[in-house]
């Protein structure tokens, strides 16, 4: 499967002399597909080390510029050792295409011989100028390489000698390996022969059908049933793992490293591979250089089960990267991905293998098969596994900050579906919490023995979650004992515990909940608390508003079991006497992660979107008799004109299962139980430490489903997916607490007004409570943070203009009476309330567009709620704040307008 590479070109591609040395008709190797229209990317591009065995064993090195691969036959081979200064020898540029050739070239040809792709990957150049084909010309080319094999900066220079060839005089070159981090004397073409594609040395190309034969062979011995028909992903149903609290030890048992991926099986019946997620949905244009690499296998017919995981610099895997994958469609910009953000397959199970169909077979056997199958250290590697040992490795895995680790039955076969045979562990989970006091010290400890820890939940009380004593170290209790004196108080911050509730320590002492730490622990308790928690680190410049109340974890129970029992005797959970514990390092790449769901509208193997309403006469609202039916029905009629502000955005739930009086959590995490039909995606949290699979509501269905759950209201991120980190809109929330609604109208006034005066078109909705929100819709071409500058210089201007109404200031207590303009909910992960969404407040108002010329003195935010809403919107023509969609504007022109009007305002003062 060709890749379209990255490299766009309007002039002719200079391939005459390739092709006057190669006949089409006699060897496989590509001719190029002619011109690619675009622009070129000079200072870097994709670059190839292809191992070729011709008369001479040597290594071809090729970097992609001005449309071709510009290319030095190297005899001696790449070195990393900067000691070795390796001839390198320009021969005739070749196609874009090369670039994926690995096979026989025939006998009679220029050429021939055996070639394999040693090494791929991206390069940039490290000269000021920034244009590799100026180098070329120049003589002397720097650049940086981060392949699979080689990385770092490398030396390309021309000398004066000349050797004659066949085809007339030929530059001489030297390539040289830099001194930096990467150098080192390892003999990089002795210990990494293979193939990054295919796993094959170059000896075996075109030879290799002897593998498959022998694998054939046993599986007729071992008594594997035949396959029947075409293999498609509809055969192959998938196995998935049982969550379990505690790792364990057990002979009968294998483990993998866990990682943060996407599932993925691969499925070849032909030329051809595919790769399908976990809900059926064709991936293969996603991933090319998977495929790509599949298609290299010498196998025709085969079903791999694995998981996609991309890895950062440090050899970690990284679901960010990953992301930067997930969602892009355009081919281009996915083959320039496959370079820049590459991904590794981790085949961890055969299902099947030619007419043999091996999910009757036991794991260990079906495992064993598959190492031999694959071999490659590309973009498809085996996923290892470590035997009986399970504690030991958990130790490991969790030592090295991984996710957890999954455990398999390793006599189990594959049952494609959800049983104790694969149980997954995962490790202690890192969360932020606000400090709202601490204990007296105790034996020999100075300070203080323990710090409160809390949360805020959805009606902005802080609950008391546990207590933390173990992580400091003697300079940590001295430095935040002296934040907790400067903030002492004598009362509590946190609410009043509830029954079942984790209790507050008596004689502890208080203070301002404005400190924000991050605490390790092993899971949550179903009272709400924390088990093992251990300091980590205070984290400066926190909003403690965002640390948030959000376990559920009475839906996650929903798949877990305490001990892997099902069908395993007792013996099986027997520790084992371990000589050594296994080492966990970033190469060793095994383990599986269930995967995002990609989501297909069109998908006919969709399941029909449906929902019941459970305890629809539950009374939700007390005073007004409202119950979970007027909920789920609301959210139904309002549908139409809140979907468009949910469309491909996550969303943070708040949900009260017994009303607006009982006990409520916020939900970001989609848990096991969800419907199919629900879209999700999971996206990394930098707070949490882990990826969050969050819900995407598409459909009114989804919508209602998520009320009958007591989902009230509905918070919505300000960026949509697939450009998470660029906002479409400018955002001020016009917060009146402490103030008036009657001083909140005049400072959304004075936001609009401004806003204006910079030549843009805002738009207004309540907040569903007694703020404002002034929006501007925006393309997303900002960062977060350019759009918080901006939103600040708006904020200051606005302050300067009322100083006796609007205030910048976050802390409550200090703003006299004056209106807050908050910009700083503009941010990566943060969220507001939907335009529409419910609020859980007496009469159920909701978040409601407003016309600017609504915004009187006589407004009355409590007149919008479920029971009136479905009707103005029905009376309304047009949805008044809609161009915070469709009128998306620039900031460029403003800015100057804006600078001028501040130091106007400045003079002023």
């Amino acid at each position: 499967m060709p890749l379209i590479f990255w490299g766009e070109y309007t002039t002719k591609m200079p391939l005459d002399k390739y092709r006057r040395k190669r006949s089409a008709e006699r060897t496989p190797e590509p001719f190029g597909s002619g011109a690619l229209q675009g622009q070129e990317k000079a200072a870097g591009g994709m670059f190839v080390v292809q191992k070729h065995a011709a008369r001479r064993l040597h290594y071809d090195f090729r970097l992609e510029m001005e449309g071709v691969l510009r290319s030095w036959a190297v005899p001696k081979g790449p070195s990393m050792n900067p000691a070795d200064k390796r001839l390198a020898v320009m021969v005739e540029d070749h196609p874009i295409e090369y670039g994926d050739f690995e096979g026989k070239i025939p006998e009679g040809n220029y050429g021939a011989g055996n070639v394999i792709v040693w090494d791929r990957g991206e390069y940039h150049t490290l000269d000021p100028i920034g244009d590799a084909a100026r180098g070329v010309r120049e003589g002397k080319l720097d650049i940086s390489l981060s392949g699979f094999k080689l990385h770092g900066a490398f030396t390309l220079v021309r000398i004066r000698g000349r050797q004659k060839g066949d085809s007339g005089d030929k530059q001489q070159w030297l390539l040289i390996k830099k001194r930096d981090e990467f150098a080192n004397d390892e003999d990089v073409l002795a210990a990494h022969p293979l193939s990054v594609l295919s796993g094959l040395p170059v000896e075996q190309i075109g030879e290799a059908g002897g593998i498959g034969r022998e694998v054939v062979a046993e599986l007729r011995k071992l008594g594997a049933p035949q396959l029947k028909g075409k293999l498609g992903a509809e055969a192959f149903p998938l196995t998935l793992a049982k969550l379990v609290d505690n790792p364990f030890d057990g002979d009968g048992w294998l483990f993998e490293i866990k990682y943060d991926g996407v599932r993925a099986l691969a499925v070849r019946d032909g030329a051809h591979v595919k790769l399908f997620a976990r809900s059926g949905t064709e991936i293969t244009g996603q991933y090319p250089e998977v495929a790509l690499a599949f298609d290299a296998l010498p196998f025709e017919r085969f079903a791999i089960d694995g998981e996609i995981v991309a890895f950062n610099e440090s050899g970690r895997p990284s679901f960010q990267m990953l992301q930067r994958r997930m969602h892009v469609q355009d081919a281009r910009d996915v083959a320039r991905l496959s370079y820049s953000t590459p991904v590794v397959h981790l085949a961890f199970d055969l299902l099947a293998f030619e007419n043999f169909d091996l999910r009757p077979l036991k794991l260990e056997e079906r495992k064993r098969i598959l190492s031999g199958l694959i071999k490659g250290e590309g973009p498809i590697r085996y996923c290892d596994h470590f035997p009986a040992k399970g504690r030991d490795f958990y130790d490991a895995v969790a030592a090295e900050g991984l996710e957890g680790m999954v455990a398999k039955c390793r006599d189990s076969p594959y049952r494609g579906k959800r049983t104790g045979d694969w149980l997954k562990i995962k490790c202690p989970t890192v969360r932020r919490f606000v400090i709202g006091g601490y204990t007296d010290p105790e034996g020999g400890r100075a300070h203080f023995g323990a710090l409160l820890l809390g949360q805020f939940e959805a009606d902005g009380q802080l609950r008391f979650i546990s207590k933390v004593g173990t992580g400091f170290s003697e300079s940590r209790l001295n430095q935040i004992f002296k934040l907790l004196s400067d903030r002492k108080i004598p009362r509590s911050p946190f609410r009043t515990p509830r029954a079942a509730e984790p209790s507050i320590p008596r004689h502890a002492h208080f203070c301002e909940p404005e400190l924000v730490c991050e605490v390790r622990f092993g899971e949550w308790t179903d009272e709400g608390g924390i088990r093992h928690p251990s300091f980590q680190r205070l984290i400066e410049d926190a909003d403690p508003r965002e640390c948030r109340y959000e376990p559920a974890q009475s839906e996650r129970a929903a798949e877990q079991t305490s001990t892997p029992s099902i069908g395993q005797p007792a013996t099986v959970l027997q520790a084992t006497q371990a000589s050594s514990k296994p080492a966990v390092k970033s190469k060793f790449v095994s383990g599986t992660k269930n995967s995002a769901r990609f989501h297909n509208g069109a998908d006919s193997k969709v399941p029909q979107r449906s929902f019941t309403v459970t305890n629809p006469d539950k009374i939700f609202w007390p005073a007004e008799k409202y119950t979970k039916r007027d909920l789920v029905d609301y959210y139904q009629a309002i549908a139409p004109w809140m979907l468009p502000y949910l469309k491909d955005r996550p969303v943070m739930l708040v949900r009260y299962p017994d009303g607006i009086d009982g006990k409520s959590f916020y939900q970001k995490d989609a848990p096991g139980f969800a419907p199919e039909w629900l879209r999700t995606e999971k996206i990394y949290s930098e707070d949490s430490q882990r990826e969050i699979s969050y819900f995407i509501l598409e459909s009114k269905e989804a919508i209602g489903y998520m009320a009958n759950l007591g989902t009230i209201p509905i918070h919505i991120w300000s960026s949509r997916l697939p450009h998470l980190e660029r906002p479409d809109w400018l955002l001020f929330d016009i917060d009146p607490k402490g103030s008036t609604t009657e001083r909140a109208i005049k400072v959304a006034q004075g936001v609009g007004d401004a806003l204006r005066e910079m030549g843009l078109r805002p738009c207004l909705k309540t907040s569903g409570q007694m703020g404002l929100h002034v929006m501007v819709g925006l393309k997303p071409h900002y960062t977060y943070e350019q759009a918080r500058m901006f939103s600040e210089l708006i904020a200051q201007l606005v302050v300067a203009r009322m100083p006796e109404f609007a205030t910048i200031n976050r802390n409550t207590r200090s703003r006299q009476g004056k209106v807050y303009i908050d910009y700083l909910q503009l941010g990566h992960g943060k969220t507001i309330a939907a335009p529409f969404a419910v609020r859980p407040l007496a009469g159920a108002p909701v978040s409601a567009p407003l016309k600017w010329d609504e915004l009187r003195a006589n407004l009355d935010p409590a007149a919008y709620n479920i029971k009136t809403m479905p009707k103005r919107m029905a009376r309304l023509s047009r949805d008044p704040f809609i161009g915070v969609l469709e009128d998306q504007q620039s900031l460029e022109d403003a800015m100057p307008q804006l600078e001028a009007l501040l130091t106007e305002e400045r003079a002023h003062q």
